[in-house]
């Protein structure tokens, strides 16, 4: 199947919101204090495919940003479950691992332009900083996940939105698409 029917079939943002429960006013709240730049109508119009589940923290904080980012262009997120598409999770691992969410950018035709994911690099050098405590036990990993939890709360955005963005742009200028905002 490929990324364009994929995206088609994908759950939109509302059918998301419906599947993540008690997380729903967090990730309302991660909607209402993102802290976005006002860019995305500079950036041609692209198609959005998060494969994500609906209990990921990182998903709860990633995908409002982005959201609210894209809010006021035609660019529309859309969202495919993890368990649902395997074969798909399969094609965007990250180190081996089956690691949400993944951020996949399409143009406007649905041909892939990059992916993001699964977490801006600020993040993931919390929880690297934590891994061999976590892998021996000394650490448990919801102690970590806090932690994650505490930056992406205090960061507003910002840090997901930039490395969001340099990956767009970089990928973007490969093909040498657009001049960038």
């Amino acid at each position: 199947m490929d990324l364009l029917t994929i995206y088609n079939q994908a759950k939109t943002l509302p059918e998301y919101e419906e599947l993540i429960g008690d997380q729903l006013p967090l990730y309302k709240l991660h909607f209402k204090k993102a802290k976005v730049p006002d860019t995305a109508q500079e950036w041609p119009t692209l198609k959005i495919l998060v494969i994500t589940m609906p209990q990921c923290g990182d998903s709860i904080s990633i995908i409002p940003v982005l959201h609210k980012y894209f809010e006021t262009t035609p660019t529309e997120i859309r969202i495919v479950l993890r368990e649902e598409y395997p074969q798909l999770m399969d094609q965007f691992l990250t180190n081996g691992a089956r690691s949400v969410p993944v951020v996949i950018v399409l143009d406007k035709k649905g041909m892939f332009v990059t992916r993001f994911g699964p977490r801006p690099a600020a993040a993931q050098n919390i929880f690297e900083a934590h891994r061999q405590s976590i892998m021996n036990g000394s650490v448990d990993k919801q102690e970590v996940s806090k932690k994650i939890r505490t930056f992406y709360a205090k960061d507003q955005g910002k840090t997901i939105i930039a490395d969001f963005l340099n990956t767009l742009k970089q990928a973007l200028t490969e093909v040498n698409e657009v001049d960038f905002p």
